[in-house]
């Protein structure tokens, strides 16, 4: 179709009174933003975040990147270690109560880590050749922290 065909078509419906309905195309930004956020858990879980930062480090790891965001996931640490590309979920919790913080990391958590990852591969392809999925537990305070190596594997299991 030409485009003198395509708004031609246009024109047509416009004139029997039938118009499209469009959603506003929103961008990631926007759609982040929407989400709230208690300031005590955003300051609780980067300080979460600072500990396990500091325990990869100490392990020789480097940190690629922190709080990498998309709409449809999220991955707190991103990591080089020797060549393989370690995505690190951070889980924190004041006390077990309600269970460990890495029972805190469900099937549903661990595929939006996944496809979080997956997107962060796509932008960044040459880091591909050898990945790896990890959970930092933290618990109590004074904190104790757990490193899980290889915690799940692409397709989100355990």
């Amino acid at each position: 179709m030409s485009p003198a065909e395509s708004e031609d078509w246009k024109k047509r419906l416009k004139a029997l009174g039938i118009s499209r309905k469009r959603g506003k195309k929103k961008k990631e930004e926007d759609l982040l933003r929407k989400v709230k956020r208690d300031p005590r858990k955003v300051e609780s879980g980067r300080g979460g975040e600072d500990l396990a930062s500091s325990l990869l480090e100490e392990n020789s790891l480097l940190i690629l990147a922190r709080n990498v965001r998309y709409p449809n996931g999220e991955i707190d640490i991103i990591a080089d270690d020797s060549g393989t590309t370690v995505f690190v979920e951070v889980k924190r919790r004041r006390d077990s109560s309600l269970g460990s913080p890495a029972e805190a990391v469900t099937r549903t958590k661990r595929l939006r880590v996944v496809r979080a990852a997956r997107r962060w591969l796509a932008a960044h392809p040459s880091r591909a050749r050898s990945v790896r999925f990890d959970v930092v537990a933290v618990l109590g305070d004074p904190p104790a922290v757990t490193w899980i190596k290889d915690a799940f594997g692409a397709d989100g299991g355990a």
